[in-house]
């Protein structure tokens, strides 16, 4: 009886948990998009206090304490609501890791898998500090987007477990479509990383034609500097300082070429799944093909008006959820037997 309600407590707090996940990662990327990653130049705090400094006399004790950055009401919000609400997954990923060290007798208890997310988010909150302290430093800011990605993929795995959500089911055709599923999970993740970088060297409105870029692009691309990873001259990330035009123009053209990849080995999958000969399968095939065209319409309508914050977070939205049914079909595929 006890692990019966255990194993319950433990299943709730991962549908919470996968909930909190989407809105840390979507208010993630709206505090990137309004350039608000150093709203508040210290760490764990917003100018040395618990929160946002807003009278105008905590203002001015704050400039005079941070004079290199000064309070920005709009940037600082965004920042300090991103850090709670993670800490706050954070917490309840710590209370899930728990439960299941307690219930680990339990079957569909994911012990394992619940401790490689405790301590994943833990590296989340040291990537936190190092992206405030190394400004903005471009790998360093894309820790906490894989990272995030990557706890909420795995939070979704152990709810899997948890609530065998995928029971076995014979399905021949989808036998020969593992690989494939695979395949398209890894290009998925890649093309997440290139949207990342993207965003991390401010290179999304580099290009604002279609559909590749403007001019004689293929004659001005720089690879070199465009993915080097370490600039020891560079003292600031932000606004990328560091790259030519050149290096932020073939970051976002290589991103459009990746969009194409992901087109092409994810139609292919979709066609593959609805031949498959059960309803799961082909369900899986629907939801594919509506997030694809999701994000392929959202990838153009951010072109075509410029990035506009609420595009572009429903964008990085859309890759999540997108990674997150691929996660689930490669999980479903393998469990079959």
């Amino acid at each position: 009886m006890v692990n019966h309600v255990l194993h319950k407590a433990s299943t709730w707090i991962g549908f919470i948990a996968i909930v909190l996940g989407l809105v840390v990662i979507v208010l993630g990327s709206y505090t990137r998009l309004v350039d608000a990653g150093l709203g508040c130049p210290d760490w764990p705090g917003c100018y040395g206090t618990i929160l946002p400094p807003t009278s105008t006399d905590a203002v001015a004790s704050a400039n005079s304490a941070f004079p290199e950055r000064p309070v920005e009401i709009a940037k600082t919000w965004p920042e300090m609501m991103h850090r709670y609400l993670a800490s706050g997954l954070g917490f309840m990923i710590l209370i899930l890791a728990l439960l299941s060290v307690i219930n680990f007798r339990h079957p569909a208890q994911p012990t394992k898998l619940s401790l490689t997310l405790l301590g994943l988010v833990i590296g989340q909150g040291l990537l936190g500090m190092w992206t405030v302290s190394m400004k903005l430093y471009p790998p360093v800011v894309m820790g906490p987007l894989l990272g995030g990605f990557t706890v909420l993929t795995i939070l979704n795995l152990v709810v899997y477990r948890l609530t065998q959500i995928f029971p076995p089911i014979l399905d021949t055709k989808a036998d020969r479509i593992k690989a494939l599923a695979a395949i398209g999970f890894i290009v998925v993740v890649v093309q997440i990383a290139l949207g990342g970088w993207t965003a991390a060297n401010y290179a999304a409105h580099v290009c604002h034609e279609l559909p590749i870029c403007q001019g004689p692009w293929h004659e001005q691309l720089n690879v070199k500097e465009a993915f080097r990873i370490f600039d020891p001259q560079a003292q600031n990330f932000e606004y990328a300082p560091h790259l030519s035009a050149n290096a932020q123009m073939t970051i976002h053209v290589v991103h459009r070429f990746g969009s194409l990849a992901v087109l092409a080995v994810l139609s292919l999958l979709c066609w593959r799944l609805w031949r498959c000969e059960t309803h799961r399968y082909k369900t899986f095939a629907l939801v594919v093909t509506g997030l694809l065209i999701a994000q392929m319409s959202l990838g153009v309508a951010n072109v075509w008006w410029q990035v506009p914050v609420p595009v572009a977070v429903l964008h990085n939205l859309g890759g999540v959820l997108l990674l997150l049914s691929l996660a689930a079909l490669n999980y479903s595929l393998r469990k079959r037997n």
